[in-house]
């Protein structure tokens, strides 16, 4: 592991200093998942800011429940417990501030590029490179806590795994450098906490014009797949719910509150 940057936990800490998220750093160098870990320790009460950080997942998990496939010791594998004020309608704005924070923080260590696929990916020149999953649980109607985990490829190469060379990237591979895991961490979580205490303040609105701008497929003719139908139609906004609003091929608005997104569509012939 000489040629690998190990993850340090102290250093982290040192570095986050007073912030939210040095009050409690639980490190794994493996685990089954920091995001079950995480949501465990939140059920047993554990402080709002709570990290939990990991080398390598043995079974780790994505949005709808599909494995996220990462080597140990090269990318991001982290969950953050947050014990928000909001309504429980706000939660999707979670996702919002991490997915900004990160694509940030991408750009001031690496001068990379990235914008956001809805409603929870991460993407550079069409590929994957990493995604955020948000779970929140609820206590007498109002949220109890909110559990927010990115897998981010960092210095890994996705041609040597050949299930996803063609659909995912990493920052080794876009820039052909790597980039200190430790010190993209830190970064990610200190803006992460700025746009976190706007959010507690009710500062919402920037935060959504900010997420649109960056939002990769605004504009786009776009196929949403969901279980229950197929759609066609240009996204328009993403909405303060986190709804993707489109025109669909009707001319009419609808909001879509989940699916897979497709930008490039298939050739569709009318009938008259």
């Amino acid at each position: 592991m000489t040629n690998m940057d190990p993850l340090h936990p102290h250093t982290i800490l040192n570095k986050l200093g007073s912030s939210l998220f040095a009050q409690n750093i639980i490190f794994h160098r493996s685990l089954d998942s920091t995001h079950t870990l995480a949501k465990e320790l939140a059920a047993q009460g554990a402080p709002e800011g709570t990290l939990v950080l990991a080398e390598e997942q043995r079974a780790g998990r994505g949005r709808m429940g599909r494995r996220w496939i990462s080597p140990g010791y090269v990318n991001l594998l982290f969950s953050l417990l947050l014990r928000p004020h909001i309504h429980k309608d706000q939660v999707f704005v979670t996702t919002m501030i991490l997915a900004l924070a990160t694509i940030e923080a991408i750009k001031s260590r690496t001068g990379l590029t990235s914008t956001i696929k809805w409603p929870n990916d991460i993407f550079v020149a069409g590929k994957k490179l990493g995604g955020i999953l948000t779970e929140f649980s609820l206590s007498q109607g109002e949220i109890d806590h909110v559990v927010l985990g990115l897998g981010l490829n960092v210095n890994w190469s996705p041609d040597q795994t050949e299930e996803v060379s063609n659909l995912a990237t990493s920052i080794l591979a876009e820039t052909g450098s790597k980039v200190s895991r430790n010190d993209l961490l830190v970064t990610i979580l200190e803006i992460f906490e700025i746009y976190y205490r706007e959010v507690l303040s009710g500062q919402i609105d920037d935060i959504y014009r900010t997420w649109n701008e960056a939002s990769m497929i605004i504009g786009r003719d776009v196929e949403i797949v969901s279980p229950r139908e197929r759609t066609h139609g240009k996204v328009l906004r993403i909405d303060r719910s986190g709804a993707l609003v489109i025109e669909d091929n009707a001319g009419k608005e609808k909001k879509i509150i989940s699916g897979e997104v497709s930008v490039s569509l298939p050739h569709r012939s009318r009938s008259l």
